[in-house]
């Protein structure tokens, strides 16, 4: 009886700490997903010469999937991530008012990637406190 209840007890254990390793798993996957689509933005950008700028079907392919990385994460991150990708897939159609509305600089959007990691990694930490 009181092996089983051991057993038990380990197999909870060990299915609690599966969970949060997934959870940090799916902080860093967002982090890294945004990081790439910044970079990419960047030197995107820094190779135009004009300053306008044409849709890139790879600028909003990155940036969405960096919005699903993010989207159990953090709500409004998700949203302003989704409306980067739409930004890239057709810029020339955006009216300049809805540019200014949606547009988050590129460092403002990793601050708050590292930001999400802080955050996360402190409640993963107070969890595991509170059922250790």
């Amino acid at each position: 009886m009181w092996l089983d209840i051991v057993k038990e007890s380990l197999k909870e254990i060990k299915e609690l700490i599966d969970k949060k390793g997934k959870k940090r798993a799916k902080v860093y996957d967002a982090i890294e997903a945004i990081n790439k689509a910044a970079n990419r933005t960047s030197i995107f950008i820094s190779k135009s010469i004009s300053g306008t700028y044409k849709s890139d079907q790879e600028l909003s392919d990155m940036w969405l999937e960096a919005a699903k990385t993010v989207r159990e994460l953090d709500d409004d991150l998700y949203l302003r991530l989704l409306g980067k990708a739409e930004y890239w897939s057709n810029p020339e159609e955006w009216p300049d008012d809805k540019v200014k509305q949606v547009k988050s600089s590129l460092l403002e959007i990793k601050r708050e990637a590292r930001a999400l990691l802080k955050k996360k990694s402190k409640s993963i930490k107070i969890d595991q406190a509170s059922n250790g």
